[in-house]
């Protein structure tokens, strides 16, 4: 999401102090967090298929089993990595080289001028509930969950407004303004689970 201005009353980012800037996602901080959610994960997709009238039979020296997924967070030895992939458009939380939490996601427009998310090395600014999120067109969102990792530009964020999957490749043309969506219970999973300071790494 992004926009040009806070709202006032807002509840200030950690590291913004009490500065009114032009901001991409206004914020303003009421109510307090619920219990944690459970670990979310996205399901893989399915895929629609035939099934023969009789199973097929595994070769000689061959395994029937399914290879575990790639770890992601595997060789990271930072405590607290929250870790993004836009062509994937998939995010991973790691706990040195464990993963606590792996979730699809829709980032920025990048067919829309300056609405691409940016690619770098960020840190997790601040954690606010029951937010206005404002554009600089003056159009409002109210979302529940607003953590910056550049303020005052960008941070993630859950969207009930989206009408498309998480993880769709229709985010090249129907994404947000250069903020991550998440969806509801992996944003919220990561308001408790991500210390002000833990390090964003975002990559193409």
């Amino acid at each position: 999401m992004r926009g040009i201005s806070r709202r006032s009353g807002a509840a200030l980012l950690a590291v913004v102090g009490a500065l009114t800037l032009v901001a991409a996602c206004s914020t303003s901080q009421t109510g307090t967090p619920s219990s944690a959610p459970a670990r979310v994960t996205s399901p893989p997709p399915s895929v629609a298929s035939s099934s023969p009238a009789e199973p097929a039979q595994p070769q000689a020296g061959t395994s029937t089993s399914t290879p575990p997924p790639p770890n992601h967070c595997a060789g990271n030895k930072i405590n607290q990595l929250v870790k993004v992939s836009i062509s994937a458009q998939h995010l991973w939380l790691c706990a040195k080289s464990r993963t606590v939490l792996s979730t699809a996601i829709t980032s920025g427009a990048v067919s829309l001028p300056y609405d691409s998310t940016p690619l770098g090395n960020f840190q997790i600014q601040g954690r606010d509930r029951n937010t206005v999120l404002t554009l600089n067109t003056g159009k409002q969102y109210n979302v529940k969950y607003w953590i910056p990792f550049s303020a005052p530009l960008f941070g993630f964020h859950d969207a009930p407004w989206q009408a498309f999957p998480f993880g769709s490749a229709k985010y090249k043309t129907q994404g947000s303004h250069g903020c991550i969506h998440m969806p509801l219970q992996a944003i919220a999973y990561l308001y408790r689970w991500a210390q002000v300071g833990a390090s964003v790494h975002i990559r193409a």
